[in-house]
């Protein structure tokens, strides 16, 4: 989220330091300090059981009866304490288009509205989860019978160390006059809103409520309020003005949101990642990528290309791998005369293509909230990438044929980048080998991924200080929590659509624009593209793909070729001017100005799509390599 302090334009308006602001500061310090300790201690010890478990499967033929249960403990605290630390860090998505075009003190009025609704919205959140945890006190887990209510004791106290946190924002950062003014005028909503009678006004038009909600839902998107918030925001205005649950179900479905054992995969997936970018291992694969494709037209950015396929990998996350490849080939792109928008532009397509590379974090969402299998997913992403790639990598080769970009690689540093990249290389090899033969599963994998990246980071390249270890845990617990807490907001949002009538609302679009499965699936890209701009892709997913798979089966087309169209569509949105997010990654990371990398991203976007129908119209693309190797289709 875009705050004061990060706003250069804004720096000037912030409140002078004083004693009680820097004892403030201080406190808010250590509670952030203490909650990513908290949450990559759970992630390390949940990562200790899973591989004692699998050890003790091999060993005896027997597992922990109480894994699960102890997993979801893990989930739970990862997703909500290390998303508040992670609130505090401005890890979570937000846009800022329109806050940019805004004089500065209607921006920072802007801004402090927003961190007074957010403390509204987790004040009420943790009032409803205090109710679901007393609700859940009696009851006790089958195995280790403790109280349920445990698994939901994160949720209030991650709402009410993102209250302190967007408190520290208001008192620290913020002009008092200003933020005065933004609480009353929040207050005064929130009292109209409460006092008036909203049930019996909607009540006459249900339609009414569920377009209120998503009304709000963009609106608040746009002004920049973090699309987690968002969702919860909506929610609450939603149950508000229906009889459809009472407040207690946003809690309830936050925790389900976060309660299936697959998910423990996604911070495990992130923490190898880092490992690996922190043992230079990415620019091992730079090294190689230029050994193959270097010495050609458009040489870099046809490396850059190779570099984020073979990136993707290893790490899972898109916006892990821009960072990692864009910080290494930045230098060596201004050395050999390339614009920086060129090198943004090719960041971002190269990311969206990624998508569908295993082990892609939207991958493991997907199979999350889908029947399809993951391992089948896994092996049927690959081919699609590959197509992608190849179609990014000849619209490079034909911009550059005039141009003088080349190799300058030596035939001994092609030689010596080869052998280098073994080791790196076999990581993704070993994690799709093991979830498509049945040797373990997706979480198990992801556990010895990062063991594996630790021994190569810590042991062979000697690269990370094993004293380095914890630290880059509590880094990964702020990241894996913003994106577990998205899934978490999604998820009641999610819930919250369906009660709404959502599905029934989208058949009848489709009945109104005919029983077409070529038109069903030109809409859903253009939906997915347009929505996952806006909501950086994850919570697109988990909001559409449960809704939409249904319908997809109905006119007969592939459950597993429709996700994956799915995913490279919510990709391309990711990384879509001028609101994906992933864009402005790429143009931070490669040092660019916005405006010009996105008309140097024009071609690319327009080749992403028609890469996209290709293999959207083109079923062999996705099912064949999942054919050849027997996966469950």
């Amino acid at each position: 989220m875009v705050t004061l302090a990060e706003d250069a334009a804004l720096t000037a308006l912030a409140p002078r330091e004083g004693a009680a602001r820097e004892v403030f500061r201080h406190f808010c310090g250590s509670l952030d300090t203490g909650a990513r300790a908290i949450a990559a201690a759970g992630m390390l010890i949940e990562l200790a059981i899973i591989v004692l478990d699998v050890l003790r499967r091999e060993v005896f033929h027997t597992s922990f009866l109480w894994g699960d249960e102890a997993s979801k403990m893990a989930l739970s605290l990862v997703a909500f304490i290390g998303g508040a630390a992670a609130y505090r860090g401005g890890q979570h998505t937000s846009i800022r288009v329109l806050l940019d075009l805004m004089p500065v003190r209607t921006r920072a009025f802007i801004l402090a509205m927003l961190e007074w609704t957010v403390i509204v919205t987790t004040g009420i959140a943790m009032w409803a989860s205090y109710a679901l945890i007393h609700d859940n006190w009696a009851n006790a887990t089958p195995i280790l019978q403790v109280s349920t209510g445990w698994y939901a004791l994160p949720l209030p106290l991650s709402m009410l160390l993102i209250a302190i946190f967007a408190l520290e924002r208001l008192v620290l950062r913020m002009p008092p006059a200003i933020v005065l003014a933004a609480g009353l005028a929040v207050a005064a909503g929130v009292a109209v809103f409460a006092g008036f009678d909203v049930t019996q006004y909607f009540g006459v038009r249900p339609d009414l409520s569920l377009g209120v909600m998503v009304a709000l839902f963009f609106v608040a998107v746009l002004f920049g309020l973090p699309v987690s918030f968002a969702m919860l925001l909506s929610t609450l205005v939603y149950l508000q003005t229906t009889d459809a649950a009472p407040f207690i179900a946003v809690p309830q479905n936050m925790i389900d949101g976060t309660g299936n054992y697959i998910l423990l995969a996604l911070p495990f997936f992130i923490f190898a990642g880092l490992i690996m970018e922190r043992g230079e291992i990415s620019v091992r694969l730079v090294r190689f990528a230029m050994a193959l494709v270097g010495r050609a037209k458009g040489g870099l950015l046809q490396v850059i290309v190779v570099t984020i396929y073979l990136v993707s990998g290893i790490s899972g996350s898109k916006v892990a791998d821009v960072a990692a490849v864009g910080s290494v080939m930045r230098g060596e792109l201004k050395r050999r005369g390339y614009r920086p928008e060129q090198g943004a532009a090719a960041l971002a397509a190269s990311a969206a293509m990624a998508e569908t590379i295993p082990p892609s974090i939207a991958m493991l969402v997907l199979g999350s909230v889908t029947p399809i299998s993951i391992g089948t997913l896994f092996v049927a992403g690959l081919l699609p990438a590959a197509v992608i790639a190849a179609c990014l990598m000849v619209l490079i080769w034909f911009r550059s044929r005039n141009s003088e970009h080349g190799g300058e690689t030596s035939t001994g540093s092609r030689l010596s980048a080869v052998p280098a990249a073994i080791l790196p290389l076999a990581m993704p090899v070993l994690m799709v080998s093991g979830i498509k033969f049945g040797i373990a599963t997706p979480t198990e994998v992801s556990t010895f991924a990062v063991l594996y990246g630790l021994g190569l980071a810590v042991l062979v390249y000697r690269a990370v200080p094993f004293r380095k270890v914890f630290p880059l845990a509590m880094e990964c617990a702020g990241t894996a929590g913003m994106v577990l807490f998205v899934l978490a907001s999604a998820a009641s949002f999610a819930w919250t659509l369906t009660a709404a009538n959502l599905p029934q609302h989208l058949v009848g679009l489709l009945d109104a624009a005919g029983h077409n499965s070529y038109v069903f699936l030109a809409g859903s890209i253009v939906m997915l593209i347009l929505i996952g701009s806006l909501l950086e892709g994850l919570p697109a997913l988990i909001i559409l793909a449960p809704l939409l798979m249904p319908i997809a089966t109905q006119f007969g087309i592939n459950g597993v070729q429709y996700a994956t169209v799915l995913l490279l569509a919510m990709g391309v949105g990711a990384f879509m001017p001028p609101v994906g997010v992933g864009f402005y990654v790429a143009c931070a990371v490669a040092e660019s100005r916005v405006e010009v990398s996105a008309r140097e991203m024009v071609p690319y976007l327009i080749v992403l799509v028609l890469s996209i129908g290709l293999i959207a119209f083109v079923p062999w693309i996705t099912l064949s390599v999942p054919r050849l190797l027997g996966s469950p289709l």
